[in-house]
């Protein structure tokens, strides 16, 4: 599994993401959220819209890549692409990157930092799924900013060890 340490382009795109959910909880939504870069540019940023919504699949990866015009993009320039996320992506966020593209995700909060409502399947954290995604592994950049990112969940009540409010 490729696994980089950051550069300081992933801790300035990094700062921006966690600035753009520290927004959006402030406000009242949730504050997960996504950005979407090209090697010179940013080309997207999506917020968790759950609460908005209602739709259960609205997570900010979700909601950024259908911010994004494929038809703009060849393959070359997809591989080329780099998404930020504050909390690890789950099973459905990392099959929708892989299946679009992206080779990249760099992301504050690892899974193990979230309660139980975060995760899709227990013991499927993007590290042990990523060699197995047919369009091939991500290089992940894990736990850039994580102490910002733990934060986050905390102030949402979504940290380890905080009740799960799972609807069956």
């Amino acid at each position: 599994m490729p696994v980089e340490e950051p550069t300081e382009r992933d801790y300035a795109l990094m700062d921006r993401v966690l600035q753009e959910a520290r927004a959006a909880l402030a406000a009242g939504g949730a504050g997960v959220a996504a950005l979407l870069a090209s090697p010179n540019k940013i080309i997207a940023v999506g917020l968790n819209t759950i609460q908005d919504t209602g739709d259960r699949t609205n997570h900010a990866e979700m909601v950024l890549l259908r911010q994004m015009d494929y038809r703009l993009m060849n393959d070359v320039e997809r591989r080329t692409l780099s998404v930020y996320v504050t909390l690890e992506p789950c099973l459905m966020c990392s099959a929708a990157l892989s299946f679009v593209g992206v080779k990249r995700v760099v992301y504050a909060a690892l899974a193990e930092d979230a309660n139980s409502e975060q995760i899709i399947v227990r013991g499927l954290t993007l590290p042990k799924v990523n060699d197995h995604f047919l369009r091939g592994p991500f290089v992940l950049v894990p736990g850039v900013r994580r102490t910002e990112g733990r934060a986050l969940l905390e102030e949402m009540g979504k940290a380890a060890g905080a009740p799960a409010d799972l609807e069956t």
